[in-house]
C-alpha cells in the first residue's frame, strides 16, 4: 500500500485475474509488454507458474517497471486495493465477485472475459452499465500488446466518463446495502423466512 500511497488519484490500474486463472506464458509476454508500453503505473498480480513457464513475468520486466508498476507474486488485498484513493481502473477477467469489489471501489473495468458468466459480466460492464472498456477476450487469447498498451493507456487518461459512472455507482451500491435500503430489506426477508421453515 505503501506505493500506491505515493501514486496520484485514479491513476494507477489494479490487474488480477482471479484465484483460479493462470495465464499462458505467451498472455503473460504479451500482458506485460502491453502495460510497459502503456505508460500507465499498475498493480498487477501475479498467479506464480506451476510449469512450462506459465504465470512467470518476463525476465528483466520487474526491473524495466520499477518506477511505472509494482508485481505482487502473492495473495493480495484485493479489496483494499481496489478501494485505494490512487486507483482508478481495474483489468478483470470479469468474475462475479470480483465485478462486485470493483463496482464497490468505484473502479472503471477494463474487461478481459475468458469463460462462464464473465462474458455476459462483461457485456453488461461495457454495454450496458457503461463503466468499463473491453480490452480482450476468451481465455486462450493472446492480445496484441500494442493494442492492448493503447486501450489501456486510453481508458485511463480519456475514460472520464467511465470514472464517474463508476463513482456513481459505487455509491448506488453503498446505499443499497444501508439499514432499511433494498438489499438489507431482501437480506432480512430472507432470514424471516428461513426462520418460519424452521418452524
Amino acid at each position: 500500500m505503501t506505493w500506491l500511497d505515493q501514486c496520484p488519484d485514479g491513476s494507477v490500474v489494479y490487474v488480477c485475474f482471479g484465484s483460479q486463472k493462470l495465464l499462458s506464458k505467451e498472455q503473460v509476454e504479451a500482458l506485460a509488454k502491453g502495460l510497459e508500453k502503456s505508460g500507465t503505473r499498475f498493480v498487477w498480480v501475479v498467479k506464480p507458474g506451476t510449469n512450462n513457464g506459465f504465470g512467470d513475468v518476463p525476465d528483466g520486466f520487474e526491473e524495466r517497471v520499477s518506477g511505472q508498476g509494482l508485481v505482487i507474486k502473492e495473495w493480495a488485498p484485493q479489496v483494499l486495493i481496489l478501494n485505494h484513493k490512487a486507483v482508478g481502473g481495474f483489468l478483470s477477467h470479469c468474475g462475479w465477485n470480483s465485478v462486485l469489489e470493483g463496482i464497490v471501489g468505484g473502479v472503471m473495468i477494463l474487461a478481459w472475459p475468458m469463460e462462464a458468466d464473465q462474458f455476459v459480466n462483461a457485456k453488461l460492464l461495457v454495454d450496458e452499465i457503461g463503466v468499463g472498456v473491453r480490452v480482450c477476450e476468451g481465455a486462450d487469447t493472446v492480445p496484441n500488446s500494442d493494442e492492448l498498451g493503447r486501450a489501456v493507456a486510453e481508458a485511463m487518461t480519456e475514460g472520464g466518463g467511465m470514472k464517474t459512472k463508476a463513482k456513481d455507482l459505487k455509491q448506488k451500491a453503498l446505499a443499497a446495502v444501508s439499514h432499511g435500503e433494498s438489499s438489507m430489506k431482501d437480506l432480512d426477508r430472507i432470514v424471516e423466512e428461513l426462520g418460519q421453515l424452521r418452524g
